[in-house]
Protein backbone atom coordinates (compact mmCIF):
# COMPACT_ATOMS: atom_id res chain seq x y z
CA UNK A 1 0.00 0.00 0.00
CA UNK A 2 2.74 2.31 0.47
CA UNK A 3 4.53 1.74 -2.37
CA UNK A 4 1.32 2.55 -4.33
CA UNK A 5 0.72 5.89 -2.20
CA UNK A 6 5.01 6.35 -3.26
CA UNK A 7 4.49 5.48 -6.74
CA UNK A 8 1.35 6.39 -8.28
CA UNK A 9 0.01 9.78 -9.28
CA UNK A 10 -3.40 10.54 -7.98
CA UNK A 11 -6.00 10.39 -10.39
CA UNK A 12 -7.64 13.58 -12.25
CA UNK A 13 -11.41 13.95 -11.85
CA UNK A 14 -11.80 13.98 -15.30
CA UNK A 15 -10.95 10.60 -16.14
CA UNK A 16 -12.46 8.30 -12.68
CA UNK A 17 -14.09 5.43 -13.62
CA UNK A 18 -15.54 4.67 -10.28
CA UNK A 19 -17.40 7.95 -10.27
CA UNK A 20 -19.54 6.39 -13.27
CA UNK A 21 -20.91 3.97 -10.97
CA UNK A 22 -22.48 7.09 -9.01
CA UNK A 23 -24.69 8.02 -12.27
CA UNK A 24 -28.12 6.82 -12.63
CA UNK A 25 -28.44 3.81 -13.51
CA UNK A 26 -29.42 4.11 -16.86
CA UNK A 27 -26.35 6.54 -17.67
CA UNK A 28 -23.81 3.69 -15.85
CA UNK A 29 -25.15 1.25 -18.16
CA UNK A 30 -24.50 3.20 -21.20
CA UNK A 31 -21.01 4.60 -20.05
CA UNK A 32 -20.05 0.75 -19.11
CA UNK A 33 -21.25 -0.30 -22.60
CA UNK A 34 -19.01 2.60 -24.17
CA UNK A 35 -15.74 1.64 -21.92
CA UNK A 36 -16.27 -2.40 -22.87
CA UNK A 37 -15.86 -1.41 -26.25
CA UNK A 38 -13.10 1.55 -26.73
CA UNK A 39 -10.34 -1.51 -25.77
CA UNK A 40 -10.21 -5.18 -24.86
CA UNK A 41 -7.95 -3.52 -22.34
CA UNK A 42 -10.74 -1.72 -20.72
CA UNK A 43 -12.35 -5.38 -20.41
CA UNK A 44 -9.55 -6.61 -18.86
CA UNK A 45 -9.53 -4.25 -16.24
CA UNK A 46 -13.19 -4.00 -15.90
CA UNK A 47 -13.48 -7.51 -15.11
CA UNK A 48 -10.82 -7.80 -12.41
CA UNK A 49 -12.63 -5.19 -10.52
CA UNK A 50 -15.88 -6.78 -10.84
CA UNK A 51 -14.65 -9.77 -10.11
CA UNK A 52 -12.61 -8.74 -6.79
CA UNK A 53 -14.34 -9.39 -3.32
CA UNK A 54 -13.82 -6.18 -2.10
CA UNK A 55 -11.97 -2.20 -2.84
CA UNK A 56 -9.68 -0.55 -1.22
CA UNK A 57 -9.76 3.22 -1.25
CA UNK A 58 -6.63 5.12 -0.62
CA UNK A 59 -8.23 8.97 0.69
CA UNK A 60 -5.68 11.77 -0.01
CA UNK A 61 -8.78 13.78 2.64
CA UNK A 62 -7.31 14.16 6.17
CA UNK A 63 -10.32 14.16 8.12
CA UNK A 64 -10.50 15.03 11.65
CA UNK A 65 -14.03 16.17 13.06
CA UNK A 66 -16.92 14.07 13.56
CA UNK A 67 -18.86 15.79 10.97
CA UNK A 68 -15.84 15.64 8.66
CA UNK A 69 -14.96 11.73 9.14
CA UNK A 70 -18.62 11.22 8.66
CA UNK A 71 -18.94 12.97 5.69
CA UNK A 72 -15.93 11.37 3.63
CA UNK A 73 -17.46 8.47 4.61
CA UNK A 74 -20.25 9.16 2.90
CA UNK A 75 -19.63 10.49 -0.52
CA UNK A 76 -15.68 11.95 -0.47
CA UNK A 77 -15.43 13.48 -3.70
CA UNK A 78 -16.58 10.22 -6.05
CA UNK A 79 -12.78 9.98 -7.34
CA UNK A 80 -11.93 6.83 -5.76
CA UNK A 81 -14.98 5.06 -5.21
CA UNK A 82 -16.64 2.47 -6.84
CA UNK A 83 -20.04 2.42 -5.67
CA UNK A 84 -21.78 -0.90 -7.08
CA UNK A 85 -18.78 -3.00 -5.41
CA UNK A 86 -20.44 -4.92 -1.84
CA UNK A 87 -17.74 -2.99 0.14
CA UNK A 88 -14.63 -0.49 -0.03
CA UNK A 89 -12.05 -0.18 2.70
CA UNK A 90 -11.20 3.71 3.36
CA UNK A 91 -8.11 4.65 4.06
CA UNK A 92 -7.50 8.29 4.67
CA UNK A 93 -3.86 10.30 4.54
CA UNK A 94 -4.03 10.54 8.79
CA UNK A 95 -4.74 7.04 8.99
CA UNK A 96 -7.86 6.87 9.79
CA UNK A 97 -9.99 4.04 7.82
CA UNK A 98 -14.03 3.63 7.28
CA UNK A 99 -16.26 1.35 5.68
CA UNK A 100 -18.51 2.24 2.70
CA UNK A 101 -21.00 -0.51 1.89
CA UNK A 102 -23.56 -0.96 -0.83
CA UNK A 103 -27.06 -2.00 0.89
CA UNK A 104 -28.60 -4.28 -1.94
CA UNK A 105 -26.84 -7.51 -0.85
CA UNK A 106 -26.13 -6.96 3.20
CA UNK A 107 -27.49 -5.23 6.82
CA UNK A 108 -25.91 -3.65 9.32
CA UNK A 109 -25.69 -6.69 11.24
CA UNK A 110 -23.19 -8.41 8.89
CA UNK A 111 -21.67 -5.38 8.11
CA UNK A 112 -20.55 -4.85 11.81
CA UNK A 113 -19.02 -8.17 12.21
CA UNK A 114 -16.93 -8.15 8.95
CA UNK A 115 -15.66 -4.56 10.52
CA UNK A 116 -14.91 -6.24 13.17
CA UNK A 117 -12.84 -8.55 11.86
CA UNK A 118 -11.42 -6.04 9.76
CA UNK A 119 -10.39 -4.24 12.83
CA UNK A 120 -8.87 -7.34 14.47
CA UNK A 121 -7.35 -8.15 11.68
CA UNK A 122 -5.95 -5.06 11.13
CA UNK A 123 -4.65 -4.34 14.83
CA UNK A 124 -2.83 -7.95 14.89
CA UNK A 125 -1.06 -7.39 11.43
CA UNK A 126 0.38 -3.79 12.90
CA UNK A 127 2.29 -5.24 14.93
CA UNK A 128 3.50 -8.71 13.04
CA UNK A 129 6.65 -8.71 11.56
CA UNK A 130 6.48 -10.12 7.86
CA UNK A 131 8.86 -11.79 5.74
CA UNK A 132 11.28 -10.61 3.53
CA UNK A 133 9.64 -11.75 0.57
CA UNK A 134 6.33 -10.21 1.56
CA UNK A 135 7.81 -6.65 1.16
CA UNK A 136 9.00 -7.14 -2.27
CA UNK A 137 5.27 -7.63 -3.69
CA UNK A 138 4.19 -5.40 -6.63
CA UNK A 139 1.03 -4.35 -7.26
CA UNK A 140 -0.06 -3.42 -10.66
CA UNK A 141 -1.74 -0.56 -11.86
CA UNK A 142 -4.81 -1.25 -14.15
CA UNK A 143 -4.90 1.38 -17.06
CA UNK A 144 -7.81 2.39 -19.08
CA UNK A 145 -7.99 3.81 -22.52
CA UNK A 146 -10.42 7.10 -23.17
CA UNK A 147 -11.94 8.61 -26.47
CA UNK A 148 -13.82 11.41 -26.47
CA UNK A 149 -17.45 9.45 -25.72
CA UNK A 150 -16.20 7.73 -22.36
CA UNK A 151 -14.72 11.25 -21.19
CA UNK A 152 -18.36 12.92 -21.92
CA UNK A 153 -19.91 9.84 -19.67
CA UNK A 154 -18.01 10.83 -16.89
CA UNK A 155 -18.57 14.64 -17.14
CA UNK A 156 -21.83 13.75 -17.16
CA UNK A 157 -21.64 11.52 -14.47
CA UNK A 158 -19.34 14.31 -12.17
CA UNK A 159 -22.39 16.77 -12.28
CA UNK A 160 -24.83 14.21 -11.32
CA UNK A 161 -22.36 13.62 -8.21
CA UNK A 162 -21.51 16.73 -7.72
CA UNK A 163 -25.30 17.84 -7.99
CA UNK A 164 -26.73 15.56 -5.62
CA UNK A 165 -23.56 16.48 -3.13
CA UNK A 166 -24.46 20.15 -2.93
CA UNK A 167 -28.17 19.36 -2.78
CA UNK A 168 -27.61 16.97 0.74
CA UNK A 169 -26.89 18.28 4.25
CA UNK A 170 -25.35 16.05 6.90
CA UNK A 171 -24.79 17.15 10.56
CA UNK A 172 -24.34 14.70 13.46
CA UNK A 173 -24.88 15.40 17.37
CA UNK A 174 -22.76 14.04 19.87
CA UNK A 175 -24.76 13.72 23.47
CA UNK A 176 -22.41 13.19 26.08
CA UNK A 177 -24.93 14.60 28.91
CA UNK A 178 -25.81 10.62 29.42
CA UNK A 179 -26.07 7.52 27.75
CA UNK A 180 -27.24 4.12 28.24
CA UNK A 181 -26.34 3.58 31.54
CA UNK A 182 -28.10 6.39 32.51
CA UNK A 183 -31.50 5.70 30.51
CA UNK A 184 -31.49 2.32 32.20
CA UNK A 185 -31.70 3.47 35.46
CA UNK A 186 -35.15 5.46 34.44
CA UNK A 187 -36.30 1.68 33.84
CA UNK A 188 -36.91 1.79 29.94
CA UNK A 189 -35.59 1.13 26.53
CA UNK A 190 -32.46 2.75 25.80
CA UNK A 191 -33.52 2.49 21.42
CA UNK A 192 -36.99 3.31 22.78
CA UNK A 193 -36.69 6.31 24.64
CA UNK A 194 -34.11 7.87 21.47
CA UNK A 195 -36.69 6.67 19.10
CA UNK A 196 -39.40 8.80 21.08
CA UNK A 197 -36.86 11.50 21.35
CA UNK A 198 -36.73 11.77 17.57
CA UNK A 199 -39.88 11.64 17.17
CA UNK A 200 -40.34 15.12 19.73
CA UNK A 201 -37.76 16.29 17.52
CA UNK A 202 -39.50 16.22 14.45
CA UNK A 203 -42.93 17.28 15.80
CA UNK A 204 -41.50 20.67 17.62
CA UNK A 205 -39.61 21.21 14.05
CA UNK A 206 -42.24 20.58 11.81
CA UNK A 207 -45.68 20.47 13.36
CA UNK A 208 -46.47 16.76 12.55
CA UNK A 209 -46.18 12.91 13.28
CA UNK A 210 -43.62 11.52 10.92
CA UNK A 211 -44.19 8.10 9.21
CA UNK A 212 -40.98 6.67 10.65
CA UNK A 213 -39.03 3.59 9.85
CA UNK A 214 -36.64 1.63 12.29
CA UNK A 215 -34.54 -1.37 11.39
CA UNK A 216 -35.17 -4.59 13.18
CA UNK A 217 -33.48 -7.55 12.40
CA UNK A 218 -34.93 -10.47 11.61
CA UNK A 219 -31.60 -12.90 11.64
CA UNK A 220 -33.01 -15.38 14.02
CA UNK A 221 -34.51 -16.74 10.32
CA UNK A 222 -33.33 -18.51 7.60
CA UNK A 223 -32.24 -15.64 5.04
CA UNK A 224 -34.10 -13.13 7.19
CA UNK A 225 -32.80 -9.86 6.71
CA UNK A 226 -35.38 -7.00 8.33
CA UNK A 227 -38.48 -5.99 9.02
CA UNK A 228 -40.09 -2.05 9.26
CA UNK A 229 -40.33 -1.64 13.46
CA UNK A 230 -43.01 0.89 12.93
CA UNK A 231 -41.62 3.93 15.87
CA UNK A 232 -45.25 5.75 15.68
CA UNK A 233 -48.38 5.00 17.28
CA UNK A 234 -51.37 6.74 18.75
CA UNK A 235 -49.43 6.73 22.21
CA UNK A 236 -46.19 8.65 20.90
CA UNK A 237 -48.82 10.76 18.93
CA UNK A 238 -50.55 12.15 22.13
CA UNK A 239 -47.41 12.15 24.06
CA UNK A 240 -46.34 14.62 21.32
CA UNK A 241 -49.21 16.50 21.67
CA UNK A 242 -49.24 16.70 24.97
CA UNK A 243 -45.57 18.32 25.12
CA UNK A 244 -45.94 20.74 22.07
CA UNK A 245 -49.73 21.73 21.25
CA UNK A 246 -51.29 21.70 24.78
CA UNK A 247 -48.50 21.55 27.18
CA UNK A 248 -50.47 23.40 30.02
CA UNK A 249 -53.37 20.95 30.16
CA UNK A 250 -50.91 17.94 31.47
CA UNK A 251 -48.92 17.97 34.13
CA UNK A 252 -45.19 16.66 34.29
CA UNK A 253 -46.72 13.26 35.88
CA UNK A 254 -49.39 12.97 32.95
CA UNK A 255 -46.54 13.62 30.13
CA UNK A 256 -44.55 10.97 31.72
CA UNK A 257 -46.83 8.53 32.05
CA UNK A 258 -47.94 9.24 28.38
CA UNK A 259 -44.31 9.11 27.39
CA UNK A 260 -43.67 5.51 29.60
CA UNK A 261 -46.40 4.09 27.39
CA UNK A 262 -45.36 4.97 23.77
CA UNK A 263 -41.67 3.62 24.65
CA UNK A 264 -43.61 0.61 25.84
CA UNK A 265 -45.54 0.47 22.45
CA UNK A 266 -42.46 1.01 20.43
CA UNK A 267 -40.64 -1.33 22.18
CA UNK A 268 -43.18 -4.13 22.14
CA UNK A 269 -43.84 -3.94 18.29
CA UNK A 270 -40.12 -4.09 18.00
CA UNK A 271 -39.88 -7.08 19.50
CA UNK A 272 -42.60 -8.56 17.30
CA UNK A 273 -41.29 -7.37 14.06
CA UNK A 274 -37.70 -9.69 15.46
CA UNK A 275 -39.71 -12.29 15.52
CA UNK A 276 -41.42 -11.90 11.82
CA UNK A 277 -44.86 -10.75 13.22
CA UNK A 278 -44.35 -7.52 11.62
CA UNK A 279 -46.65 -6.25 8.94
CA UNK A 280 -44.51 -4.52 6.40
CA UNK A 281 -42.31 -7.10 4.57
CA UNK A 282 -45.37 -9.33 4.40
CA UNK A 283 -47.82 -6.87 2.91
CA UNK A 284 -44.53 -6.25 0.49
CA UNK A 285 -44.48 -9.60 -0.88
CA UNK A 286 -48.50 -9.75 -1.34
CA UNK A 287 -48.23 -6.60 -3.21
CA UNK A 288 -45.17 -7.68 -5.67
CA UNK A 289 -47.20 -10.84 -5.94
CA UNK A 290 -49.34 -9.13 -8.17
CA UNK A 291 -49.99 -10.69 -11.63
CA UNK A 292 -49.12 -8.00 -14.68
CA UNK A 293 -52.84 -6.89 -15.42
CA UNK A 294 -54.42 -8.07 -11.94
CA UNK A 295 -56.63 -5.72 -10.39
CA UNK A 296 -54.78 -3.71 -7.15
CA UNK A 297 -56.56 -4.01 -4.08
CA UNK A 298 -57.49 -0.72 -2.45
CA UNK A 299 -55.37 -1.20 0.42
CA UNK A 300 -52.20 -0.65 -1.73
CA UNK A 301 -53.77 2.42 -3.23
CA UNK A 302 -55.28 3.62 0.16
CA UNK A 303 -53.88 7.29 1.21
CA UNK A 304 -53.16 6.66 4.82
CA UNK A 305 -51.83 3.20 3.55
CA UNK A 306 -49.04 4.88 1.17
CA UNK A 307 -48.83 7.80 3.82
CA UNK A 308 -47.71 5.48 6.29
CA UNK A 309 -44.91 4.11 4.18
CA UNK A 310 -43.52 7.17 2.99
CA UNK A 311 -40.78 7.59 5.74
CA UNK A 312 -39.77 10.70 6.66
CA UNK A 313 -37.60 9.00 9.33
CA UNK A 314 -35.81 6.52 8.31
CA UNK A 315 -33.65 5.55 11.28
CA UNK A 316 -31.62 2.67 12.72
CA UNK A 317 -28.93 2.06 15.49
CA UNK A 318 -25.44 0.30 15.43
CA UNK A 319 -23.94 0.68 18.86
CA UNK A 320 -20.27 -0.80 18.47
CA UNK A 321 -17.28 0.48 20.23
CA UNK A 322 -15.51 0.30 16.97
CA UNK A 323 -17.29 2.88 15.47
CA UNK A 324 -17.13 7.00 15.63
CA UNK A 325 -19.44 7.55 12.87
CA UNK A 326 -21.93 5.83 10.94
CA UNK A 327 -24.62 6.39 8.65
CA UNK A 328 -26.90 6.84 5.06
CA UNK A 329 -29.41 8.74 3.14
CA UNK A 330 -32.77 9.70 3.33
CA UNK A 331 -35.23 7.72 1.44
CA UNK A 332 -37.41 10.08 0.86
CA UNK A 333 -37.02 13.64 -0.98
CA UNK A 334 -39.14 15.17 2.08
CA UNK A 335 -37.21 13.49 4.69
CA UNK A 336 -34.07 12.62 6.75
CA UNK A 337 -31.82 9.76 7.16
CA UNK A 338 -31.33 9.39 10.64
CA UNK A 339 -28.45 6.78 12.34
CA UNK A 340 -27.95 7.11 15.82
CA UNK A 341 -25.38 5.03 18.80
CA UNK A 342 -26.08 4.86 21.87
CA UNK A 343 -23.38 3.80 24.07
CA UNK A 344 -22.89 3.84 27.80
CA UNK A 345 -22.68 7.86 29.00
CA UNK A 346 -23.30 8.95 24.94
CA UNK A 347 -25.48 9.36 22.36
CA UNK A 348 -24.50 10.02 18.86
CA UNK A 349 -26.04 10.80 15.53
CA UNK A 350 -25.88 11.02 11.89
CA UNK A 351 -28.51 13.21 10.09
CA UNK A 352 -28.85 13.60 6.37
CA UNK A 353 -31.50 15.39 4.18
CA UNK A 354 -31.92 17.63 1.35
CA UNK A 355 -31.74 20.78 2.95
CA UNK A 356 -34.63 20.46 4.92
CA UNK A 357 -32.74 21.52 8.49
CA UNK A 358 -30.60 18.76 9.28
CA UNK A 359 -28.27 20.60 11.81
CA UNK A 360 -31.73 22.38 13.10
CA UNK A 361 -32.85 18.59 13.60
CA UNK A 362 -29.66 17.69 15.47
CA UNK A 363 -30.83 20.95 17.74
CA UNK A 364 -33.85 19.49 18.52
CA UNK A 365 -32.79 15.90 19.57
CA UNK A 366 -30.16 17.81 22.14
CA UNK A 367 -33.56 20.11 23.42
CA UNK A 368 -35.84 16.36 23.33
CA UNK A 369 -32.69 14.56 25.21
CA UNK A 370 -33.02 16.72 27.90
CA UNK A 371 -36.39 17.28 28.59
CA UNK A 372 -37.31 13.82 28.61
CA UNK A 373 -34.56 13.05 31.08
CA UNK A 374 -35.77 15.85 33.34
CA UNK A 375 -39.82 14.19 32.71
CA UNK A 376 -38.74 11.19 33.70
CA UNK A 377 -36.64 12.23 36.60
CA UNK A 378 -38.89 14.99 38.52
CA UNK A 379 -42.42 13.37 36.92
CA UNK A 380 -42.97 12.40 41.18
CA UNK A 381 -41.79 15.43 42.57
CA UNK A 382 -44.01 18.52 43.32
CA UNK A 383 -43.35 21.90 41.61
CA UNK A 384 -42.02 23.50 44.52
CA UNK A 385 -39.46 20.69 45.34
CA UNK A 386 -38.29 21.46 41.17
CA UNK A 387 -38.09 24.78 42.10
CA UNK A 388 -36.33 24.63 45.49
CA UNK A 389 -33.75 22.04 44.17
CA UNK A 390 -33.30 24.78 40.67
CA UNK A 391 -33.27 27.41 43.38
CA UNK A 392 -30.47 25.17 45.09
CA UNK A 393 -28.71 24.95 41.44
CA UNK A 394 -28.57 28.35 40.82
CA UNK A 395 -27.23 29.84 43.81
CA UNK A 396 -24.28 27.56 43.63
CA UNK A 397 -23.35 28.20 40.38
CA UNK A 398 -23.77 32.08 41.48
CA UNK A 399 -21.07 31.54 44.35
CA UNK A 400 -19.01 29.61 41.95
CA UNK A 401 -18.80 32.15 39.05
CA UNK A 402 -18.78 35.49 41.38
CA UNK A 403 -15.53 33.34 43.51
CA UNK A 404 -14.02 33.47 39.94
CA UNK A 405 -14.57 37.16 38.81
CA UNK A 406 -12.72 38.25 41.91
CA UNK A 407 -9.52 36.75 41.27
CA UNK A 408 -7.15 37.00 38.73
CA UNK A 409 -6.78 34.07 36.84
CA UNK A 410 -2.87 33.98 37.10
CA UNK A 411 -2.52 34.70 41.03
CA UNK A 412 -5.74 33.02 42.44
CA UNK A 413 -5.62 33.09 46.63
CA UNK A 414 -5.75 29.74 48.66
CA UNK A 415 -9.17 30.72 49.81
CA UNK A 416 -10.71 31.49 46.89
CA UNK A 417 -9.63 27.94 45.41
CA UNK A 418 -11.28 26.34 48.40
CA UNK A 419 -13.95 28.28 48.39
CA UNK A 420 -15.02 27.10 44.83
CA UNK A 421 -14.29 23.68 45.43
CA UNK A 422 -16.51 23.91 48.31
CA UNK A 423 -18.73 25.09 46.16
CA UNK A 424 -19.08 22.29 43.47
CA UNK A 425 -18.59 19.88 46.41
CA UNK A 426 -21.64 21.18 47.57
CA UNK A 427 -23.38 21.40 44.04
CA UNK A 428 -22.71 17.73 43.96
CA UNK A 429 -24.27 16.83 47.78
CA UNK A 430 -27.83 18.40 46.26
CA UNK A 431 -30.30 16.57 46.34
CA UNK A 432 -31.00 15.57 42.34
CA UNK A 433 -28.24 15.25 40.38
CA UNK A 434 -29.90 14.29 37.66
CA UNK A 435 -31.76 17.76 37.59
CA UNK A 436 -28.63 19.26 37.90
CA UNK A 437 -27.29 17.62 34.51
CA UNK A 438 -30.40 18.23 33.14
CA UNK A 439 -30.24 21.65 33.92
CA UNK A 440 -26.73 22.43 32.52
CA UNK A 441 -26.51 26.09 34.42
CA UNK A 442 -29.67 26.86 32.73
CA UNK A 443 -33.23 25.99 32.55
CA UNK A 444 -34.77 24.57 29.48
CA UNK A 445 -38.20 26.27 27.95
CA UNK A 446 -39.78 23.35 28.87
CA UNK A 447 -38.78 22.78 32.14
CA UNK A 448 -39.62 27.16 32.58
CA UNK A 449 -43.10 26.32 31.04
CA UNK A 450 -43.94 23.43 33.24
CA UNK A 451 -42.92 25.56 36.34
CA UNK A 452 -44.52 28.54 35.17
CA UNK A 453 -48.30 26.70 34.60
CA UNK A 454 -48.02 25.26 37.94
CA UNK A 455 -46.51 28.32 39.52
CA UNK A 456 -47.76 31.12 37.84
CA UNK A 457 -46.04 33.00 40.62
CA UNK A 458 -42.27 31.58 39.64
CA UNK A 459 -40.00 33.82 37.09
Amino acid sequence: LQRIIDTAAELERAKSIGILTAALRDDWYAARECLLQVSPENAAALRLLESSAFLVSLESSSPSTHQQFSLECHCSNGVNRYFDKNFQILVFANGRYGFNGEHSLTDATTDMRLCNALVHDVESLATAEFPAAAAESEAEELKFDYNSSLLGHISKAISYFDATVSAHELSTLTFDSFGKEQIKKMKVSPDAFVQMAMQLAYYRKFRQVPPTYESASTKAYARGRTETSRSVSDASAEWCRSMVDHPETTSLHAKSELLRAAIVKQSQYTAMCSKGQGIDRHLLGLQLSLLPGEPVPELFTDPVFTGSRHWKLSTSQISDPILDAYGWGEVVDDGFGVAYRIDGDSLSFNVVSQHLGSQRLCQYLNDALMDMRFLLVNAHKEPHQIMAEVDAVANVLRSIKLASSRTSPIHTPAHAVEHEHHAVDELGRLSSNEVICALETRLSRFVKESLSWAMPSTS
